[in-house]
This record gives structure tokens, sequence and C-alpha cells, in this order.
């Protein structure tokens, strides 16, 4: 009895702890179920993409009665199309996961004790939510564990019939946590049509929101269910600038060329060897596609990390950030738990970010090379720390192909203009019916800067002014992330076969790349007269035969060129009445070792008619460089004239890059 007295107060203390512990268990049942959404800070997307990654959506939960489960249908809706690759066409289930419990960390136990990670098991749809997962590494019986055990703790998204902007994972089975744990869902690989919304036009950026809801109703209440998810902003800056870097091209045409001057022709008769240099006003073709990001992130690789990389993307965690354009992912190599199923190549996108040129009005006969890598020469053109490399030979939307580099091409690109040469490899891209396409895939970036990557672009052609060749017209370029797809042409939907990212095509105005212009000089008499006993000739001589070229005595043959004029006339006959003949052209082309000679009252050689009793100017137009003339007024032969007066012709050409005429009245080649 004694001792029964003794052991009755341990008892009562005993007695009194069990009930408190009893009390704690059933108040872990008593509180109602209660759940909150949280963004955390939505990342910046492009304004361009189609197939942005959103920010992850995190809803933490709390109290309820662990002992009762329930399923739930949870949707997330978007105020654009949500465009998560489509993994599954029959049950439309897509890359867009669902997560309990964070699979993959440990989560702190009931006791406050670094808990077991909670195991990746994936659920093959949702016919397979119910059913309870066999005993092992998902379904623990330890007391303390704090994950959701007996279920699976990854789910696929399904698209919703009809509704581009309604994701579902249907039949999620919950289990309460009770007062003293939390349960953690977390919605990942959530891409969005961010073109469909465009860059705001305000200082407040356009906003990507999410709604989640769930179904039936009461089942998961949730606070603060609107969240945002991303913020839209352009993330692509493109212009054409001289290969230094340094300034851009007239806005009026780009670089002047003309159809009678080749450019590096032996690039273009053997256009896998050689040097496109710059530099040289006769050959200048080595210009820098200059693109920008508009904000740090906008570049980005495809994935970061190797397969087997163990703290790589393909080895993703909940709640971790890459730059890159891949999104959750766990590939099999990781998928070791017991129950688990394979996700396969869920969140990984196809490719880097690419970068586009897209030449448009490329002239007849004209070839273009690029670079196949970004031209570097310290931080004067490309950032230290990006880089691309050319892709292979792909659909005309930028899609396909693969990464050549690094790789060497057979032309070499050469710029003087920088601070010490810089060369780049380079090779010919091929153009049909006057358009071509060169794609650059992003290779590694750098997330706390704006990077700028800087591809040299050359060209070449052989002169054949009389057959046409080089076609007139200017060559322009757009720059554009790729692939890329017009509005409307279903890439701004969710799709199983189109690749990931891909973006909208561009509408911005091309840049000016170069002009081929035709070669022509014009010439002004400004006064003819056959009228009061006057009469005019003319003589206009081609002198592109010159020896001023390099200090060679010869000159330099390939600036031999000959073409037809034709004589305008401005004025009245004698009477009054407009001229005989407005125009004439010549019958043939004007060489340079024979003169075009004429008299205004019976026309001269090359099938020239004249203008009889005409009087007031003529522009003759001739398609050679370098024409001059000479006029000459008399009234009477030669010797027999009282009044005789002769002039110069006035050069009504502008300055040109290949010999610097000034405006109006030169006289020198």
């Amino acid at each position: 009895m004694v001792a029964f007295r003794k052991l009755s107060p341990v008892l009562a203390v005993f007695a009194l702890m069990l009930g408190a512990q009893t009390v704690f268990a059933q108040g872990s049942t008593g509180l109602p179920l209660q759940c909150t959404a949280n963004a955390g800070v939505p990342p910046v997307v492009r304004a361009e993409g189609f197939t942005e990654l959103t920010g992850d959506l995190v809803v933490t939960c709390t109290g309820g009665n662990p002992a009762a489960p329930f399923q739930a249908n949870i949707q997330v809706f978007l105020n654009t199309n949500i465009t998560s690759r489509i993994v599954d066409t029959s049950t439309g289930m897509t890359e867009a996961l669902l997560m309990i419990d964070e699979p993959g960390l440990p989560r702190t136990d009931v006791n406050g004790a670094a808990g077991t990670p909670t195991p990746f098991c994936v659920s093959p749809g949702p016919a397979s939510n119910p059913t309870l997962i066999p005993t092992g590494s998902c379904n623990s019986t330890a007391p303390t564990q704090s994950y959701q055990s007996g279920t699976y703790t990854v789910f696929r998204g399904a698209r919703q019939t009809n509704s581009e902007n309604i994701i579902v994972w249907a039949g999620v089975p919950i289990t309460p946590p009770g007062s003293n744990r939390t349960r953690t869902i977390r919605i990942t690989n959530v891409r969005a049509n961010a073109a469909g919304l465009g860059a705001s036009q305000t200082l407040i950026p356009t906003q990507i929101v999410s709604y989640i809801s769930v179904f039936p109703q009461g089942t998961l209440p949730i606070d603060n269910p609107q969240q945002t998810v991303g913020y839209v902003q352009q993330g692509l800056l493109f212009d054409v600038r001289n290969c230094g870097n340094t300034d851009v091209p007239s806005s009026t045409g780009g670089t002047a060329q003309l159809q009678c001057r080749g450019v590096n022709t032996s690039q273009f008769t053997t256009p896998t060897s050689g040097t496109i240099p710059s530099g040289s006003t006769t050959s200048a073709a080595v210009y820098s596609l200059r693109f920008r990001e508009a904000f740090q992130t906008a570049f980005k690789p495809q994935v970061v990390g190797a397969a087997g990389d163990i703290n790589g993307q393909y080895n993703s965690q909940p709640g971790q950030v890459f730059n890159s354009e891949s999104g959750f992912v766990r590939s099999d190599a990781f998928n070791t738990a017991t129950g688990s199923s394979s996700l396969g190549t869920v969140g990984l996108a196809n490719t880097g970010t690419r970068l586009s040129a897209r030449f448009v009005n490329i002239p007849a006969n004209v070839r273009l090379f690029v670079g196949t890598a970004p031209a570097v020469n310290g931080t004067a053109l490309s950032s230290v720390g990006a880089n691309a490399q050319l892709v292979s030979v792909t659909d005309p939307t930028g899609a396909g192909g693969t990464v050549l580099g690094p790789v060497t091409g057979g032309v070499t690109l050469s710029c003087s203009a920088t601070s010490t040469a810089t060369t780049s490899s380079a090779v010919e891209v091929p153009v049909t019916s006057g358009q071509a396409t060169a794609v650059w895939e992003v290779t590694g970036s750098n997330a706390n800067q704006n990077d700028t990557l800087v591809f040299y672009f050359g060209f070449a052609y052989v002169a054949n002014q009389n057959a046409g060749a080089p076609a007139l017209g200017t060559a322009q370029v757009i720059g554009n992330f790729a692939p890329f797809y017009a509005n409307g042409s279903g890439a701004e939907k969710a799709s199983a076969v189109l690749t990931i990212p891909r973006f909208i095509q561009s509408t911005n105005t091309p840049s000016n790349l170069f002009t081929i212009s035709q070669c022509q000089t014009n010439l002004l008499f400004p006064f003819v007269t056959n009228q009061a006993g006057f009469d005019t000739g003319i003589a206009i001589t081609n002198t592109s035969a010159d020896p001023f070229t390099s200090g060679s005595p010869t000159g330099d043959p390939t600036r031999l060129n000959a073409g037809r004029c034709t004589i305008s006339y401005y004025g009245r006959t004698a009477n009054g009445a407009p001229p005989t003949n407005a125009s004439e052209t010549t019958t043939s082309d004007v060489t340079t070792d024979l003169a075009l000679t004429m008299v205004l009252s019976s026309g001269g050689n090359y099938g020239l008619r004249g203008n009889a009793n005409f009087q007031g100017y003529i522009i003759a137009q001739c398609n050679f460089l370098f024409a001059h003339g000479l006029a000459f007024i008399t009234d009477g032969p030669i010797g027999q004239a009282r009044v005789a007066e002769g002039y110069l012709a006035l050069v009504l050409d502008g300055p040109n890059t290949v010999r610097g005429n000034s405006i109006g009245e030169s006289v020198g080649n």
C-alpha cells in the first residue's frame, strides 16, 4: 500500500500527460482545413514568347482531419492561353505538374527533426489516383513521417476540353495534415502565351494572372486564389551596326553598292574559302547583326547541367530556379523510388533560346555569309559569359536543325574597324527567292547582366550589268527569336508536336543592309538651241577606263563598264510647240573607245535623231559611271561662224562610295 501510495502521484502525472496528448490529438482533427496560395516573386517573361514559363504556384495547407482523406479536382486558369506541352494526346495530359509535399526534399517531422525526403511517385493518370500505393518508400509507416504517404505525390495536369486557358488535375488525393503539420501543394511547368498579352505601353507592366479553384466546393478552401505569376516585358533588341559595332548604316537604304562594281568576287565564285574584308570602299561588306537582351534573363540555354549531374536541372528539386528554357525536369535516372513512374522529358525544352536573322529582298545573284559564333573583341562586341552557335539548316520558322558549334567555316569575315583586328569564321547562307534565314542557338548566358551577342554578316557578288546581275534593290534583315510563327497559326496554343520555346513572328520594320544601285551618271546641258540660225553639238564620253587605281598605270579593268544613254529634252520648238522627241535612248551601249556625238538639228551616232528647231535644256542619263559631256553652240560651220561657245555638262550626281563626287557641277572623276 505504501508503495502504491508512493506511485500514485507519478501515475496521476502520467495520466495527465496522456490526457493532454489525447486532447492535442483531438485538437489536430478539430481545426478546419485552411490553405493559402502564394506565387512568391513572379518572373519576367518575354512579350514575344508563346511558351513562357510562369512562376510556381504554392498552396500551403494546415488543419483538417488526417483520418478523413478526400479527392479534389484542382483547376488553374490563366488570363491567356496555357501552352504547356501535351505529353499524351489521348488524355490531354501535359507537362504541367502538381506535386504534394515537395518530392525530393526532406520535410521537418512532428518532432522538429529533419525527416526523410518526400518520395517522387508519379501518378499514371487520374484513374490511378485513388489507388493506395504498396508499402515502400511511397507509403512509409513511420509515425513521425510528415509527407502525405500512401498516395502518389506527383500528378500531370490535363487540358480542359475546348478551354485553352484552363488546366485541371482531376481526383487528386488530399490527406488533411492536422493542426500540427502542413501540407504543401506546388504547381509548376505551367507555360503561358505571353505574346497574346503583349508588353505594356504604360508604366504598369502587363501581368500573367493565375486563378486556382477546387471542386467539390469547400473541400480545399484557399485564401488568395488569384496570384500574379509573370510580368511581360519585351525580350529582344535588334539592330544592324558596322563590324566594329560603332554606328548604323544609313536608314535610307543601308550601305550603297553599285551594280557594275563587283564585291568580294572571289567569295562569290568560291563561297567555301577566303576572306571577306571590311574597310575598303569598293569591297566593304562586313557588318554586325546585334542581338541584345531587353532584360537580364531573356537569353537562355536549353537546360543547365548534364543528364547525370545530381546538382543539375535533370534532377530538379521543387522551388529551384534555373535560367534555362526548361522547367522542372526529372529524368528517369532520378526516378528511383518504389512506385515511381517515368516522367520522360516532361519540362525539358527542345532547344535553348534561338536568335534568327531573316534576310528579305536579297537581290538576285548575291551570296550571303554569317559568322558561326559571336564576334568577340573584349567587351566591345559580344558579352563575356554569353555564347551561341550557328544551327544547321532549319525549317523556315527556325525550328529543327542541330547546333553546329564549335565549327570552323570555310570563309573568314574580317573587321579592321575594332581596336584590334577581329575575325569570325563564317559559312554561306542559301538564298531562295530573295530570302534566307540564319539561326543561332544560345548555349550560355549570364543572368546577372544584359547580354549582347554580335554576329558578323558579309556578302559577295560579281558585276555583270549588261546581264542585269546582280539585280537592283535594297537587302533587308529582321531580327527575331526563333522558331517564330504568325499569331493565329496555332503556335499560340498547347501542342504535342511544336517545339518549346516558340515565339511570335516580328512585325518590326526590316533594317536595311545594303542597296545595289544601277551604275549611272546624270549630266545636265543647261542650254541648247537650234533656233535663230544657231545649232548645238553634244559629245558624251565614257571615262571609266582610267589609270587611277592603286597606282596601277593600266588602271582597274573591273571598273570598266558600258551602258546606254537616254537623252531627255525640256523646252519648246520655234513656234512654241513641244519638242518632236521628248526623249530618246541610244540603240547600243556607249563604250570606252567611242564617244557619243550628236548635233541637235540632225542627230548623231548610236541611233540618236536629235530635235530640229528645239531650244531648252537636256538631261542625259547614262548607265555607266564617269560620263562627261561637252556642248558647243555656233551660228555656222567651223571657220565661218561668227559666234561660238562651248561648256562642260554639269554632273548632277551626289556623293557615292566609289569616287566621292561632290554634289553638282563636279567635273572630276
